[in-house]
C-alpha cells in the first residue's frame, strides 16, 4: 500500500529530527547547528551535522545525508514506508492499516527482518509448546532462567530434527530463499536445504530499536565434536562487531544509572539482568570492536569491564582499553574471584556483594600494571620500558588534557618516573596520532568530495543552492539568464528542471520547495547526499560571510543576491571563455590560410570579447540586477 503524501509530510513535521537522532548519535550545538560523529563511517573529528531549521542531516566527510525518514532508512536499513512506520510510531500518528494482501517487503533488509523475525516465531514456538522443547526449558531453569527473562529475551529453541524450520516454512508458504539470506537454514550441494541451528537454545540478537537480526545458538548435547556456542552468518543487517547483545533490553538502564557493565556471553548478560542488574551489554564473545564502542558511547560515558577471570579475559580488556579511552569514556575493571564468571558470580552471591566488586573497580592503570606484574614483565628493566610505555600510549588515547594529566601524575608517583618526561612521550604520541588522523581524515573527504562531485563546477553547485533558496523575484531574474543548456551537472540541471516547472506553474504565486520533498522523491543516495550537501553548505563562488559576519533577514537577502552576482559572472565568463577560444582557434586556421581581411575581422572580434570579459569581472551582474530591482519597485 501506499501512504498518502499529506500523511508523509504530517509525521515529518511532528518529529525534530535533532531529538530523534540524539538518541543515537550524541550531539552538541555548534551555532545554528548540530554536530556529532558520523554513525555511517567512522571519523575521530565530527562532521556529521544535523539542522534543525531544515530539519535535515548531512555528513561532510562520507556523503550521507538526507531528512528523518533517510536516516532511520539508513541506520536501520529498511525501506522508506518502514522508516516512516517507524516515524509515526514514535510521534504517535496513525496510519492507515494494509489489508493483509498488501504485506509489504520492499527492499532485502526487510526481507531480512521478515525472515529473521518469522525464524524466532518458530524457535520461540518449539521452546513453549513442544515435548522436545522442555528439554530446553529444563536446561535454562537448571542454569536460573525464569520465564519473565525467558520471555524479556525472546528465548527459543530449534529441533535436533534436520529440517524442522524448513518444513515448517513450506507448510506456512514462506521463502526458503529468504531464510537462507538470513543464515537460519543453509543448503547442502544436492541443493536440499537443513536448519542451522539444530538441537540448540536460541537466543535472538537484537538491533537497537528492537529488530530481530540475528541468531546465537547453545547447544544441548554434551558433544565435544561440535561448538558449544554458534551464531548467524553476517549479513546486511547483521555485523558482529557492530552489535552488543542485551542493549536493547538495557539502553535505558544504561542511562538511568549513568553507566554500563560489560560482560563477554549472552548467559553473563541475561542472568546480570534478570537479578535487577540491567544496565549490562555482551560483545558476544568476540574482542571488542571501535563500533561497539561508538554504540555504547551513545548511551553513556563510563564503562566497567567484567571478565572472566582467566587470561584470555584479561587480554580482551586490554584490547578494548585504548578503544574505549580514545572514545572518551571512563574505564574501569571489575576483578572477579579465581574461576569465577559473571553468570556463576551473580548466581552463588546477593546483589550486594555484586555491588561490591562495582565499588572495588580499578582503573585502566592500575589493571594494565596489575597485569603486566603477574606476566613479570617488570622483572627485567628493557621489559619493564615497554609496559610503562603501553600505560603512556594508553593514556595519549584519552582526548580530555585534564584527565590525561591526572593519570600522568598517578604513573609518574607510582614507578618514580619524572612527569615531565612522562608528559612529553604522551605529547609526542598525540602529535603522531593527529598528524596521521588529519591525513586520513582529509583522504576520506577529499574521497568523498572529488570521487561524488569532483566534475560539478563551483558555481553549478552555488546556482542549485540558490534555486533551493530564492523566492519568486530573485527566480525570474535567474531564469532570465541561466538556461538548461547552460548547466553541464545532471543534478544541478535536474533541480533547474524542477524548480523550473514548479515556477512556470505558480502562475505568480510561487512557494520556496521544500526539499523534504525532494529528498522523498529522490531516485539515489548520491542525488540524496548532493541535496543535503547543497542545503547545509555555504555559497563556495560568493565570499559575503567572509565580508560579513552579522547575521539578520535583510543580510540573507543580501547574500542572496551577492550569490546571484558572482554565480552569473562565473557562468558569463565560463561563456566568454567557451567564445574566446573558438576564436583562437579560427585566428590560426585564418594565419594558415593567408586570408588578412578575415584574421582582422577576428582579430576585432577577440578585442571586443577581451573588453566584455574585463568589465565582467570588474562590474559583475551589479548594475543589472540594481537596474532589476529598481523596475519592481516603480511598479
Amino acid at each position: 500500500m501506499r501512504i498518502p503524501e499529506d500523511k508523509i509530510e504530517e509525521i515529518r513535521i511532528a518529529v525534530d529530527i535533532v531529538d530523534y537522532i540524539n538518541q543515537f548519535v550524541p550531539l552538541r550545538k555548534v551555532g545554528k547547528n548540530y554536530v556529532g560523529l558520523c554513525p555511517f563511517h567512522t571519523e575521530k573529528t565530527p562532521s556529521f551535522t544535523v539542522s534543525p531549521d531544515k530539519q535535515l542531516y548531512h555528513c561532510f566527510g562520507c556523503g550521507a545525508g538526507g531528512n528523518v525518514f533517510n536516516f532511520v532508512m539508513q541506520y536501520e536499513k529498511v525501506s522508506f514506508f518502514e522508516a516512516v512506520k517507524k516515524i509515526a510510531e514514535y510521534v504517535g500518528v496513525e496510519l492507515p492499516k494494509p489489508e493483509r494482501k498488501e504485506r509489504w517487503v520492499e527492499t532485502e533488509f526487510e526481507e531480512l527482518y521478515e525472515a529473521n523475525q518469522f525464524a524466532k516465531e518458530f524457535f520461540i514456538r518449539n521452546l513453549m509448546k513442544t515435548t522436545e522443547g522442555k528439554k530446553a526449558i529444563e536446561y535454562l531453569y537448571k542454569r536460573g532462567i525464569n520465564d519473565a527473562t525467558i520471555r524479556n529475551f525472546e528465548l527459543g529453541y530449534s529441533p535436533e530434527q534436520w529440517d524442522a524450520l524448513v518444513q515448517y516454512a513450506i507448510k506456512q508458504n514462506f521463502s526458503l530463499e529468504s531464510l537462507e539470506k538470513a543464515g537460519v537454514v543453509a543448503r547442502r550441494e544436492d541443493g536440499a536445504y537443513y536448519d542451522r541451528f539444530r538441537g540448540r537454545v536460541i537466543f535472538p540478537i537484537f538491533s537497537i530499536t528492537g529488530r530481530t537480526i540475528a541468531f546465537g545458538g547453545r547447544r544441548l548435547k554434551d558433544d565435544e565434536n561440535i561448538p558449544k556456542y554458534i551464531n548467524s552468518p553476517e549479513t546486511k543487517v547483521y555485523t558482529k562487531g557492530k552489535v552488543l547483545y542485551g542493549l536493547y533490553q538495557g539502553k535505558e538502564a544504561i542511562r538511568r544509572k549513568g553507566y554500563a557493565i560489560l560482560v563477554e556471553g549472552y548467559m553473563d548478560c541475561i542472568s546480570l539482568f534478570q537479578a535487577g542488574i540491567e544496565n549490562v551489554v555482551a560483545s558476544g564473545g568476540t574482542a571488542l570492536t571501535e563500533e561497539q564502542v561508538r554504540l555504547i558511547s551513545n548511551y553513556t560515558n563510563t564503562i566497567y569491564f567484567l571478565y572472566d577471570a582467566d587470561s584470555a579475559g584479561a587480554k580482551a580488556m586490554m584490547r578494548g582499553i585504548d578503544l574505549m579511552l580514545a572514545q572518551g569514556l571512563d574505564v574501569y575493571i571489575v576483578k572477579l574471584p579465581e574461576g569465577e564468571d559473571p553468570d556463576s558470580f551473580i548466581k552463588k552471591n546477593p546483589i550486594s556483594e555484586f555491588n561490591k566488586l562495582i565499588e572495588n573497580a580499578v582503573n585502566f592503570v592500575e589493571f594494565k600494571a596489575l597485569t603486566y606484574q603477574q606476566l613479570g614483565k617488570f622483572d627485567d628493566p628493557n621489559v619493564k620500558v615497554k609496559a610503562i610505555r603501553s600505560l603512556v600510549e594508553s593514556i595519549s588515547k584519552i582526548p580530555d588534557e585534564l584527565k590525561r594529566n591526572v593519570f600522568i601524575r598517578e604513573i609518574s608517583s607510582k614507578y618514580k618516573i619524572p612527569e615531565r618526561l612522562l608528559v612529553n612521550e604522551v605529547e609526542s604520541i598525540i602529535l603522531r596520532a593527529r598528524k596521521e588522523s588529519a591525513r586520513n581524515e582529509v583522504k576520506s573527504q577529499e574521497s568523498f568530495i572529488f570521487s561524488k562531485f569532483k566534475n560539478i563546477p563551483a558555481e553549478e553547485r552555488d546556482l542549485a543552492k540558490i534555486l533551493l533558496e530564492a523566492n519568486e523575484v530573485v527566480l525570474k531574474f535567474v531564469f532570465e539568464y541561466i538556461k538548461l543548456s547552460d548547466i553541464t551537472s545532471d543534478y544541478v540541471k535536474l533541480i533547474y528542471q524542477k524548480i523550473h516547472e514548479s515556477f512556470q506553474e505558480s502562475k505568480g504565486d510561487y512557494k520556496k520547495p521544500d526539499v523534504n520533498d525532494l529528498l522523498n522523491k529522490a531516485e539515489s543516495d548520491e542525488f540524496r547526499s548532493f541535496l543535503t550537501n547543497i542545503a547545509l553548505s555555504k555559497y563556495e563562488v560568493s565570499q559575503f560571510w567572509n565580508e560579513k559576519r552579522t547575521s539578520g533577514d535583510e543580510d540573507e537577502v543580501e547574500e542572496l543576491w551577492k550569490a546571484v552576482d558572482d554565480v552569473l559572472t562565473k557562468f558569463y565568463l565560463r561563456k566568454i571563455q567557451k567564445i574566446e577560444l573558438d576564436l583562437t582557434e579560427k585566428i590560426k586556421e585564418a594565419e594558415k590560410s593567408g586570408d588578412e581581411g578575415r584574421l582582422l575581422e577576428l582579430l576585432v572580434k577577440k578585442s571586443e570579447i577581451g573588453k566584455k570579459k574585463n568589465i565582467l569581472g570588474i562590474k559583475g551582474f551589479k548594475d543589472i540586477i540594481r537596474k532589476y530591482l529598481n523596475s519592481l519597485n516603480k511598479v
